[in-house]
């Protein structure tokens, strides 16, 4: 590889970075910043019901549209637009507004659906034998930015004096992915390498996509909930709002090393089948703690659910594994987050109508238990059948392509 090859590549990974910084950042801050949004007049209760749920109605509709989308304009200029709508999206929820909140969030998390699906066939197409490690690069930046947005979403709001500001003001990291994902696009010809044969686009799905979509739904089921509702009946126990957005913190930063491992796990079918054990595990033993001792050791069942919360950088990595090369993953991706998504709306959007009808947080802790059960049994399923490697192995050992 020589100098200018290097440099070409290099930025594209910054680039895919950047993009992966704001996968999470519209969904964790505003979550932490509900109970002064609400307080502050910027959010009706009734509104605020909607925040926790619309990410992932917002991923199921892009999940759906974005592999047509990108055989339509092509995928740099539906990530180009996608990035646009979440950094406009941000901008628009400096207003104190229910309105422009709930507008803004749609249209933010619009725009990352698009690039959720998206960038597992961008790190195929760009990153060569380096899928596994850009992976494991893109998984941790998202998991670590989702921590940074949780833990200082309420500093920063303190800072601005408004809850709405502090919520615009992380728009500058959309604006910032933007710029540099432009520019990082001209370098490389991705609209080639995700064009896909009309052949392919009519063959059926591969072997054990749906298997990994009921994975990826109960995931991001049981993530979503605790993304939007943690800090919440965290608050109802008795703890500040200061620190439940710390214990949020606490969940995604303990998955940025549990989703590391669980990443380098991905090619195995042993690895792959320890890591969604201990997922699962994860979860719900974090979830029982939370139910029957609530306030006894808070910062453990956080952990514990951080462990939990890798399923989904372990679930991205099996999808850029998926199929026969870089188009083909992006089949996958969209059948996966589309279908996947619209399943787990149920879980932050029950939650959030059972609170607002004055409920106890009892019941969706059991059902979240009992969702963390069911996908490790999905998830040994998922890695019962091994298949040859696509696009060169990365390491030795028995591979594995569950999808």
């Amino acid at each position: 590889m020589n100098l200018s090859t290097r440099r070409t590549f290099a930025l594209m990974l910054v680039a895919l970075l950047l993009l992966a910084v704001n996968l999470r950042l519209a969904v964790t801050t505003a979550s932490v910043l509900l109970p002064l949004l609400i307080d502050e007049g910027a959010l009706t209760p009734r509104a605020a019901i909607l925040i926790p749920a619309l990410p992932t109605a917002m991923f199921a509709v892009g999940g759906v549209f974005t592999p047509w989308l990108s055989r339509r304009i092509g995928a740099v200029a539906a990530v180009t637009w996608a990035m646009a709508a979440v950094a406009v999206g941000m901008l628009v929820r400096f207003a104190p507004h229910s309105a422009a909140i709930v507008g803004g969030t749609v249209l933010a998390t619009a725009g990352i659906a698009v690039v959720n699906v998206m960038l597992p066939a961008l790190v195929r197409a760009t990153s060569g034998s380096r899928i596994r490690s850009v992976t494991t690069a893109y998984t941790t930046v998202l998991s670590a930015s989702a921590a940074i947005g949780a833990s200082a979403g309420v500093p920063v709001a303190h800072v601005f004096g408004s809850a709405s500001v502090g919520l615009g003001s992380w728009a500058v990291f959309a604006l910032l992915a933007l710029v540099v994902w432009v520019v990082a696009a001209r370098g490389h010809d991705i609209d080639g390498a995700l064009a896909a044969p009309v052949s392919q686009v009519r063959t059926p799905l591969p072997q054990g996509t749906w298997a990994l979509t009921v994975f990826f739904a109960l995931q991001a089921l049981l993530a979503f909930v605790i993304m939007g509702w943690l800090p919440t009946i965290a608050v109802e126990t008795g703890i500040s709002p200061a620190r439940a957005g710390v214990l949020l913190g606490i969940v995604i930063v303990v998955s940025i090393p549990a989703g590391i491992v669980a990443v380098s796990m991905a090619h195995t079918l042993r690895g792959v089948r320890i890591g969604v054990v201990a997922v699962s595990l994860g979860t719900a033993v974090g979830m029982l703690g939370l139910w029957l001792a609530p306030s006894a050791a808070p910062e453990l069942w956080a952990v514990l659910m951080g462990v939990g919360m890798a399923a989904f950088p372990l679930t991205l990595a099996l999808i850029a594994r998926a199929g026969s090369g870089a188009a083909e993953a992006t089949r996958v991706s969209g059948v996966a987050q589309g279908v996947g998504y619209a399943i787990s709306t149920v879980g932050p959007l029950g939650a959030g109508a059972w609170y607002s009808s004055g409920g106890e947080w009892a019941p969706v802790l059991v059902v979240m238990i009992a969702g963390a059960v069911l996908q490790g049994l999905i998830g040994l399923i998922l890695a019962s059948a091994p298949r040859a490697p696509k696009d060169g192995p990365e390491s030795r050992g028995t591979t594995v392509d569950p999808a």
